[in-house]
């Protein structure tokens, strides 16, 4: 797939993102971390963009690990339930 180059704003900074992504996928993660870094600078005094880029990596990236925990957790269960049902099915064929 060829590499779009697609203009966002985040936190009042242009940027230009190349990416295999189309430009609707671009433009909703650009979207989703200028929203992240207002959270952040609303509930910090701090003006520093660094400062506010890095909590705000933070904060995505806590989200991101315990939605990743969630899944692991539910493959867990649908394996355990898969298996609980193969042994179901072999003790009635057996």
């Amino acid at each position: 797939m060829q590499k779009r180059a697609v203009e966002v704003e985040i936190f009042g900074q242009q940027y230009v993102i190349r990416s295999d992504l189309s430009e609707e996928q671009i433009k909703e993660v650009a979207n989703y971390v200028n929203e992240k870094m207002r959270e952040v600078a609303e509930g910090t005094k701090s003006v520093n963009t660094l400062h506010i880029a890095i909590l705000a990596a933070l904060n995505i990236a806590n989200e991101y690990l315990q939605e990743k925990g969630k899944k692991e957790e539910l493959l867990q269960r649908i394996k355990e339930k898969t298996e609980r049902l193969e042994e179901f099915i072999a003790f009635k064929m057996g």
